[in-house]
């Protein structure tokens, strides 16, 4: 997958969690209570990615595209082949 790529699915999602403000958690030692606190902290996931990308922390971003894919198809907002798609080629 190249940046350009990468940057187009953090945009898409982006677009996806847009009702939902960007927050970090405030401890990553207790999981979210509800699937808001889940989504707010993973729209600043997806910034936080954007930096990552443009740094050139590729190794990271896609550990983090992993995650946040994972959070996504369990909360029921994309399906196994939605995210697949999203990854895909061009």
């Amino acid at each position: 997958m190249t940046k350009d790529k990468l940057l187009k699915i953090i945009e898409l999602y982006k677009t996806l969690l847009s009702d939902y403000p960007t927050k970090e958690l405030a401890s990553y030692e207790v999981h979210p209570q509800t699937d808001e606190e889940f989504l707010v902290h993973l729209n600043w996931m997806l910034d936080r990615m954007r930096e990552q990308v443009t740094q050139g922390k590729l190794e990271k971003a896609f550990r983090w595209l992993g995650f946040i894919q994972g959070v996504l198809s369990a909360k029921g907002i994309r399906t196994i082949a939605q995210l697949r798609e999203d990854s895909r080629s061009e």
